[in-house]
């Protein structure tokens, strides 16, 4: 990510995004990266949308399991 990236991300949309693809959180990465300019990802911002987006994906997978 870049220094613009990491300073203005909505990092709840991103973790929501994230969690729709049914991705572990990648917020270690993103704050590793954004640690190089001395800032730091938004942790709870992201986890709260991650939360969302991957209950969204269990939801969407559970529905269309086994045989109708």
């Amino acid at each position: 990510m870049s220094r613009e990236q990491c300073a203005s991300t909505d990092w709840a949309r991103l973790g929501e995004s994230d969690g729709l693809t049914g991705s572990r959180p990648w917020l270690e990465q993103y704050d590793y990266q954004c640690s190089r300019y001395n800032l730091r990802a938004g942790a709870k911002d992201y986890m709260d949308g991650w939360w969302v987006g991957n209950a969204e994906y269990v939801r969407r997978a559970d529905s269309h399991e086994g045989p109708n």
